[in-house]
């Protein structure tokens, strides 16, 4: 029942904001600023990245700089900066409103997407929101050029078709597809989530750092031809790279255990089954008060299923691009708001549509028409995922950020602070 009231609240506001003018729930700031006698103009106080609550960024333009960008300074022959007094957003997703059926993830995720532009416009940030429902149709050339952020479509053969419409000066944000980091490599694509490599280039990084030299490196490989794919394959090269001292076996009872030992384990392999058996017999031997600590990227907590105490078990140090510290002041206070709101839990999709929307339209209004070119100066942590950016010599970039997590053995977890 929870579940309908969402959505029908969701396809309310959907109606709604399909194309108007968003000044969504006007703080104490900008009340103050409409209350403003005849005749005198001020400009509504707008808070530097740094003040965004989670979403903060570790570089702050200077006012003097920001005013140049405007004015036509240096900067502006690169085309950054630009005066927005209204940053114009379009969000492509396929919610299917008009059907007996409408995607309920899509919904969530576009009301996460409206609490984000709430906090937003609480700290000044004026946002015309245009919303595209790409069940219906795809985006349009219209769509495209009278936005400054545009976030979606979701496929990757969806966000292929649209690069076209792009011209010279717009580009897209994938939200959620990992697929499309390939299209990033030579076209204007943005990857908001972290791929697959990422987790991989962070979890040797960890490796590295955590290893001791008495500490023994196992690297648990699948033999099979489709085992041993494209992400084991990957993960090998990475290790060699770090020039880490490891010891390539087939399976857990290959390792010869010693008492006093710490023994650190990778498994190599892109089969589900193989990583799910592995990851069951390294936790056999740790109840056997074998030291061990497993590695492993965000893969293994949908192959293993309910075996959750197997991570546990062996103080997995795992990266994900998504995770949820529940224990946050932030998250309890976007979990409260999505509450009142729409009278449901917030999922996964709903803290997806925040971050992005918070990240991306943020940027755009602290760095003007261009933004995109910023976004290497611009890391930030969002509810449940964070943003950094490479520079690249491609128009496209894609997101690294990666999240650490630790499974103790008091059956808890822990989120790293990098």
């Amino acid at each position: 029942m929870k579940r309908l009231i969402t959505i029908l609240i969701a396809l309310c506001l959907l109606n709604t904001g399909a194309y108007a003018q968003w000044y969504l729930f006007p703080g104490a700031r900008g009340k103050a600023a409409e209350q403003q006698p005849a005749g005198q103009q001020t400009e509504t106080p707008r808070n530097e990245p740094g003040d965004r609550g989670q979403l903060r960024g570790s570089v702050t333009p200077p006012a003097q700089e920001r005013q140049e960008e405007e004015e036509g300074g240096w900067q502006s022959l690169f085309g950054f900066g630009g005066d927005l007094s209204t940053v114009r957003v379009t969000l492509a997703l396929p919610f299917a409103a008009g059907t007996q059926k409408p995607n309920a993830n899509y919904l969530e995720m576009y009301g996460g997407a409206l609490l984000a532009l709430r906090d937003l416009g609480e700290e000044g940030v004026k946002v015309r929101l245009r919303v595209v429902d790409t069940a219906s149709g795809a985006l349009t050339r219209d769509d495209i050029e009278d936005s400054d952020v545009i976030i979606g479509p979701v496929t990757y053969a969806e966000v292929r078709d649209a690069l076209p419409l792009c011209g010279g000066d717009k580009v897209l944000v994938s939200p959620l597809d990992p697929k499309t980091a390939e299209l990033a490599a030579g076209a204007p694509v943005i990857q908001a989530p972290a791929s697959w490599t990422s987790q991989i280039d962070e979890l040797a990084e960890w490796v590295q750092e955590e290893l001791m030299p008495e500490d023994e490196l196992y690297v648990i490989r699948d033999a099979s031809e489709k085992g041993f794919g494209e992400q084991a394959r990957y993960l090998i090269d990475r290790l060699n790279n770090k020039v880490l001292r490891y010891r390539t076996v087939a399976s857990v009872s290959d390792i010869a255990f010693q008492e006093g030992r710490t023994y650190r384990i990778l498994i190599a392999s892109d089969s589900d089954a193989f990583l799910t058996g592995a990851t069951r017999a390294a936790a056999i031997e740790a109840a056997r008060n074998r030291d061990i600590i497993l590695y492993s990227t965000s893969r293994i907590r949908s192959t293993i299923g309910t075996n959750v105490n197997d991570l546990y078990n062996t103080r997995t140090r795992l990266t994900a691009s998504y995770y949820i510290d529940y224990g946050s002041q932030a998250v309890k206070d976007f979990v409260l708001a999505y509450r009142a709101l729409f009278r449901s839990e917030p999922g996964s999709f709903a803290f997806q549509g925040y971050d992005t929307m918070r990240y991306f339209a943020g940027t755009c209004a602290d760095y003007g028409r261009r933004w995109y070119r910023r976004l290497p100066e611009y890391p930030a942590k969002g509810l449940q995922s964070d943003f950094e950016f490479k520079r690249w010599e491609s128009s496209g970039k894609v997101n690294v950020a990666v999240r650490r997590i630790v499974y103790n053995s008091d059956l808890t977890t822990t989120l790293l602070q990098n």
